[in-house]
């Protein structure tokens, strides 16, 4: 961008086409841009469709950075019958949209200040040096795209990595049993089993005992007829 804007305020002069015939024009030249702007005005006062006072008073409106104020005085001088006047007016309006970062909208402006006057070598110039800007923005774009997704990347390695530390610290904090300890818990488990078993066939005898005293003790038969 500071490339341009060199080129830009060198070339804005240049482009600058014959004024209203008085010492506005003068002012301008000498950077004294708020006094050529006040006697623009005056001008404009008597004289309010005269496309040359409007383009002067916008290159001095855009030398004191008033940018939006300089684009409007600008589509006030669109209106010049004089194609390169109109040409230049489009060439100075994309140097506007340059110092508003407008790139793209500015490649139109060149390209239609270019069409008017196809010999405007400032025109084409401004305009290949927008185009290896936004190329280049582009290219800064993925590159960043790119660095954003290998922290992302990494990031979600890095917490893996955490999460897997975790468990095994985990595991590893959790008592082991020996190989004694575990032959023994399962000796206790079928010696309980074998209990269970036991205790299951005592019930059973004592049910069958039971049994056997209810049908032997004066249970009364039915009546033959």
């Amino acid at each position: 961008m500071r490339g341009v804007k060199c080129v830009i305020s060198i070339l804005l002069l240049c482009c600058i086409p014959a004024l209203a015939k008085d010492n506005a024009q003068k002012l301008y030249e000498s950077g004294q841009y708020d006094e050529a702007i006040n006697k623009y005005n005056r001008i404009l006062i008597e004289h309010p469709d005269w496309e040359e006072v409007h383009f002067g008073k916008g290159s001095a409106l855009y030398k004191s950075e008033k940018i939006d104020e300089a684009m409007r005085e600008f589509e006030l001088a669109i209106s010049s019958k004089d194609p390169l006047q109109k040409s230049a007016v489009y060439y100075n309006m994309g140097n506007a949209l340059i110092k508003s970062e407008r790139l793209e909208e500015s490649l139109r402006f060149y390209k239609r200040a270019l069409e008017l006057n196809p010999q405007d070598y400032d025109a084409k110039h401004n305009f290949e040096l927008v185009r290896q800007m936004m190329q280049q923005q582009n290219q800064n774009q993925s590159q960043q795209q790119d660095q954003n997704g290998k922290k992302d990347q990494q990031k979600q390695q890095k917490n893996d990595q955490q999460d897997k530390k975790e468990k095994q610290e985990q595991q590893q904090s959790q008592p082991q049993q020996t190989p004694q300890k575990q032959r023994q818990g399962r000796q206790k488990s079928q010696e309980e089993a074998a209990q269970v078993l036991d205790a299951l066939k005592d019930d059973e005898k004592k049910m069958m005992q039971e049994r056997m005293k209810t049908k032997y003790s004066g249970i009364k038969k039915e009546k033959d007829w």
